[in-house]
Order: C-alpha cells, then sequence, then structure tokens
C-alpha cells in the first residue's frame, strides 16, 4: 500500500500550500511542525460532522494555554472556509464549559490536564484534539511525532468520539491516522479494574482487623462499665448508712428540743412567780397608804413591816438569781447544741474519709503493682523500638547511597562502554587502511572524553562510599572524637540525598564553615537522620516540594547553636507541647511509632549534653533550635 503514505503526504503539503499562502510568499518561512499541526485541525473539521452543523455560522478552535501556536493557528485559518463556514480561533487561559467552542487543542505541556479537561466538556459536542497523550482512554485524535523522521500523524479513538455524539468521515483515517486498539484499551481497563478489587480487599481486611480492635475496646467497656455499677452499688450502701446516722441525729435534736420546752415552761412559772410579787408589791404600797392614814398603826407595826420588806427583798434576790441561771442554762443548752451538731458532722467525715482512704489505699495497691508491671513492660518495648529507629536509621543511610552509587556507575559503565565503541570503529578503519588523522584526533578527543566522565564519576562513588563508611561506623561505634561539625553535616546530607530527591526537598547550609567539637557523630547523625525523615514525612506530606535549611553559628562562650528548619506545614500548639513524648505520633495508623523526636530530644540532652527547642505555627514551618557544648563531658 505505497500510495497510501504517498497520498498523506501529497495532502499535507497541499493543505500546507493553502494555509501559508494569504499574505506570505511561498519563500517566506519553513514549514515546520505547528503549520503541520494547524493543517491537521483544519482537515479534521472537513472530516468530523457535528449534530447542529446545519444551524452553525461558524466554526470556533479554542486552543489552551499555547500562545505561539494560537497566533500561527489564528494566522493560517482566521480567513478561511470550510464547508461554506467560517473559523475562528480563540485562546484559553482557564477553559469553561459554556465556552461554546467546536474543537479544543490541548497542546503536549498540559497533557496531565487531559483527564479533567476531556470529563469537563463532556457531552457538550466538543472535538478534543490532543498532542503526544498518554491517556488513550480519553483522548478522542492524539497527535504524534516521530522523533527520528520529523513526521506528524494522528490517532484516532472512534469511540470517544461517537459518545460525543460526532460522526466522521471513513477518509479520516486514509488521510494519515490510526485507529487505536479498543481490545487493548478493554484490558487495560479490566487491569486496572482488578488493581480496583484487590486494593478493595486489602481494605475490606484492615476493617475487619479495625473492627475487631472495636470489639476488642468494647468488651473493656463492658467490664469498666460493670465495675461502675459495682462501686454504685457500695455507694447506695453508704448513703443508707448515712441515712440511719441522720435519723439517729434527729431524735437526739428533737430530745434536744422537749427539754427547750421544758425550761421555756419553768420560765414562765417564774414569770408568774414575778408578776405576783408585783401584786404584792402594789399592796404593800396601798398599806403604806393607810398606814400613813394610820400613824399610830404604823408605828406600832414597823418592826413588823420592816421584817417584811426585808423578807421581800431576800425574795427578789432570789428571783433575779434564779433568772441569771435560766439564762446561763440556755446559754449553756445552746452551745452544747452547736458542739453536737459539730461534733456529729467531724464523726461522719472522719468515717467518710477513713472509708475512702480503706478503698483508695486498696484500689492504689492493685493499681500500682498493674502500672509497675505495665511500665516495666513498656520500658522493654521502648527499648526495642529505639534500636529499631536506630537500624531504620542506617537502613535509611544505605538505602540512599545505593541510589546515588548507581547514578556515577552508570556514567562510568556508559563512558567506558562508548571509548570502546570508538577503539572497535578505529580498529575496524585501521585493518581497512581508511584511518585518517582527522579521525584519530576525533578518537582521542572522545577517549579523553570518556576517560574524565568515568574518572569524575568512580571519584564520586569513592566520596559517597567514604562518607557512608564513616558516618555508618560513627553510629555504630558511638565514641566521642573531634570533628568538623559542617564537613559532617555535609556527609550525612550527602547520604540523605536520594530520599530529599525523591520528595524533591532541596538542601541548604549558612554559617560558620570552620567550626570544630569534640561530640559523638553518631548520636549527632541520628538526630539528623531522624529530623529530615520528620521534615519529609510530616512536613511535605502533600506537597510537591519543599526546602531544609541549616545554620551553624559559633558562641562566644564556647559551643555552637545549630538551626533547622523547614517550610512544611509546621505544626499547632498541642503537637508542640507533647512532640517529645515517648509514643506520642499524629500518623498511629499510618505506621508511625512516635519515638522519632523522643529519640531525638534523649540523644541531645543525656548524650551529647546539649539543649533543644522548638517553634512553629500552622503553614509556617518548623525551627528546631540546638546548642552543644564545645566538647561533650565524659560518660564516666
Amino acid at each position: 500500500m505505497v500510495w497510501r503514505p504517498l497520498l498523506r503526504h501529497i495532502t499535507v503539503l497541499l493543505l500546507l500550500y493553502l494555509l501559508s499562502y494569504p499574505g506570505h510568499s511561498a519563500g517566506a518561512q519553513d514549514l515546520d511542525s505547528d503549520q503541520v499541526k494547524a493543517a491537521y485541525l483544519f482537515n479534521f473539521i472537513k472530516h468530523i460532522t457535528w449534530p447542529d452543523e446545519n444551524n452553525k455560522s461558524g466554526y470556533i478552535i479554542a486552543v489552551y494555554d499555547d500562545a505561539k501556536f494560537y497566533r500561527i493557528l489564528k494566522t493560517s485559518l482566521s480567513q478561511r472556509k470550510v464547508k461554506g463556514k467560517s473559523i475562528s480561533v480563540i485562546a484559553l487561559e482557564q477553559p469553561q464549559r459554556e465556552t461554546g467552542q467546536d474543537l479544543l487543542y490541548i497542546p503536549a505541556h498540559h497533557n496531565a490536564d487531559v483527564p479533567r479537561l476531556t470529563t469537563l466538556f463532556r457531552q457538550t459536542h466538543t472535538l478534543v484534539i490532543t498532542d503526544e497523550s498518554q491517556y488513550r482512554h480519553d483522548v478522542m485524535i492524539n497527535l504524534r511525532s516521530n522523533a527520528q523522521t520529523s513526521a506528524i500523524s494522528f490517532e484516532v479513538n472512534k469511540s470517544n468520539i461517537l459518545y460525543e455524539g460526532l460522526s466522521m468521515s471513513a477518509e479520516l483515517l486514509l488521510f494519515g491516522g490510526t485507529e487505536l486498539d479498543v481490545a487493548t484499551l478493554y484490558r487495560e481497563t479490566e487491569l486496572a479494574m482488578q488493581k480496583t478489587r484487590q486494593r478493595e480487599i486489602s481494605l475490606n481486611k484492615k476493617i475487619m482487623v479495625q473492627q475487631q480492635a472495636l470489639a476488642s475496646s468494647q468488651k473493656q467497656l463492658t467490664e469498666l462499665d460493670l465495675k461502675l455499677k459495682q462501686r454504685t452499688a457500695e455507694l447506695d450502701k453508704q448513703q443508707q448508712e448515712l441515712n440511719v446516722l441522720k435519723r439517729d441525729i434527729a431524735e437526739k435534736l428533737q430530745g434536744l428540743k422537749d427539754k427547750e420546752q421544758e425550761l421555756t415552761s419553768i420560765v414562765e412559772l417564774l414569770d408568774g412567780a414575778e408578776k405576783e410579787l408585783l401584786t404584792q408589791q402594789e399592796s404593800v404600797v396601798a398599806q403604806e397608804l393607810a398606814n400613813q392614814k394610820m400613824a399610830k398603826k404604823i408605828d406600832a407595826n414597823r418592826d413588823i413591816l420592816l421584817e417584811q420588806q426585808v423578807h421581800i427583798d431576800q425574795q427578789l434576790a432570789q428571783l433575779q438569781q434564779q433568772k441569771k441561771e435560766l439564762l446561763n442554762r440556755n446559754e449553756i443548752i445552746d452551745e452544747q447544741q452547736t458542739y453536737l451538731a459539730i461534733t456529729t458532722v467531724l464523726v461522719l467525715v472522719a468515717l467518710s474519709v477513713s472509708a475512702l482512704v480503706v478503698l483508695l489505699f486498696i484500689k492504689n495497691k492493685k493499681t500500682t503493682a498493674t502500672l509497675s508491671a505495665t511500665l516495666n513492660n513498656l520500658k522493654d518495648t521502648q527499648e526495642q523500638l529505639i534500636q529499631s529507629e536506630k537500624l531504620a536509621s542506617l537502613g535509611t543511610l544505605t538505602a540512599g547511597i545505593a541510589h546515588e552509587i548507581n547514578t556515577p556507575l552508570g556514567i562510568a559503565v556508559t563512558s567506558t562502554s562508548m571509548g570502546m565503541e570508538s577503539t572497535q570503529a578505529i580498529r575496524q578503519q585501521y585493518s581497512a587502511g581508511k584511518l585518517t588523522k582527522a579521525k584519530m584526533e576525533k578518537y582521542f578527543s572522545s577517549i579523553e572524553q570518556s576517560s574524565k566522565m568515568n574518572t569524575q564519576a568512580l571519584e564520586r562513588v569513592i566520596d559517597l562510599l567514604n562518607n557512608f563508611k564513616q558516618v555508618a561506623a560513627d553510629q555504630v561505634v558511638g565514641e566521642a572524637r573531634e570533628i568538623n561539625l559542617h564537613d559532617y553535616i555535609e556527609e550525612v546530607m550527602s547520604t540523605l540525598f536520594a530520599e530529599m530527591k525523591k520528595h524533591q526537598v532541596q538542601y541548604r547550609f549558612s554559617g560558620d564553615l570552620d567550626v570544630t567539637i569534640t561530640t559523638i557523630p553518631g548520636a549527632f547523625a541520628q538526630v539528623l537522620t531522624n529530623l529530615v525523615t520528620n521534615s519529609i514525612k510530616h512536613g511535605f506530606e502533600h506537597k510537591s516540594a519543599g526546602t531544609i535549611s541549616i545554620r551553624l553559628e559559633q558562641l562566644s562562650g564556647g559551643g555552637v547553636k545549630l538551626i533547622y528548619q523547614d517550610d512544611g506545614h509546621g505544626m499547632n500548639q498541642e503537637v508542640q507541647n507533647n512532640i517529645y513524648e515517648p509514643f506520642f505520633t499524629t500518623k498511629r495508623n499510618m505506621g508511625g511509632t512516635g519515638l522519632g523526636m523522643n529519640i531525638v530530644y534523649n540523644i541531645i540532652i543525656k548524650n551529647l549534653a546539649g539543649e533543644i527547642a522548638i517553634k512553629s505555627a500552622p503553614d509556617q514551618g518548623v525551627t528546631f533550635t540546638i546548642v552543644l557544648p564545645q566538647r561533650v563531658p565524659d560518660p564516666t
């Protein structure tokens, strides 16, 4: 079928000539790939039929975020007509469903937006043209470029075109396109569904595990509820005993009230006697008046009256004394009632406190025994997890250095292969007698370049291995020695370069370069590794890129200050308050142990005799300020 590609090239050249003719001479510009694409778009309109095509006054072509192609397309097609209708070209910076375009072109640098845009313009009768798209399920017509021949072809997904309500002519494929294999797309869809099913099975297993944990928690809650009911019953029993004591106190108070009533009766009797005395006094006064009238009789009976007056005075004194005694008795009764009430309350409080002390003592004894056993288990578990964290840190260094070594080794292998190929070619030319001075000079130049690349790559491998051996040995030995802090930080960060590169994290250093201290390098390397790992896992989660900064400052009084910063998500005050607590983590269900920052804190405070402070806020990153002494104290 030789005529088919010939027809394709003739058609494209003819279209390019027609599109470039208005306003340009034949030699004004060379035909480039954008003009070929413009010719294809013009031809696609000819071979695609829209549902309401008879009612259209013209066709609208929208170009998404490609100013250069928009200008070429507008210059080429704005003055042309197809099917008797005009062509309008518009530029879109933010595609919207209501734009009203008939054809949408998505350039290659926006391939990541193809699924979103095809979903946005679904059922709008829009023909979507993509360039070098890998999303074969979503495309309608996809342009392809051959890097070797510089030829441009296209792929057609007929099912998506029909689903959009458009129809295509049979000649469209003859124009130079290929139809995508529907069976292959169906197979890829089935594989994706199988992965989804496997993921669903895995999620169901996790849900079953969580349900079992929930059932265990529910059982514990039931046991706690039973214990609560038992304690409630004991409290009810104590309340009944307290009610009995209250009734006894009420009976005693009632007896006191009865005695008080008796005393009140006695007081009333004394009041009656006093009234009688007053009556007698009045009668005495009357008798004195009578005695004045009867002076003789008074003088005769004076001694009798005097005796009676003395007797009355004695009776009045006795009445006054009895009244005072009654008042004293009332005060004593009031004091006794107050004392009795206070004594009763104190006795009740003492009984309640004694009972609570006994119960709390028994409960505390049991709780202390349980907590002691739990604490011992937690200490053993913590030691094991700390050892695991140390091994994980060393594993991170190993993975990073292995990844970093692969790149320079690959360069060395490639440069060596190029040198061997050049040598073989020179040998063949030498054997055939075709070797010239120019070819030898070219050969020498390529060999020198290959040797230089090989040497640089192998030197990089040697540096990486030396750094890894030094950092790994420091973490295993754990002895104090004098180090240049800047150089050692660079060695540790080089072993972590692969992990940072994987998450698009950049590293920057500033401050003093010549800072020498005597410390434990292995412990310091573990602190730095945990801080970087913590930033990658938490600070830069769901972020496309990030930056880690380290600054060194020599302190005037001896020692050094290290400031570690990242521009990640930051943390709230609650996380800052608990960050150094063992087993505290915000990723409990995602594999976090909560020991990373606890290990950092313990190493700095205990092993390195330093200080650490944290400063952070949500969406403002985190800053760790670490102060280390000039010389770590001798542990002995």
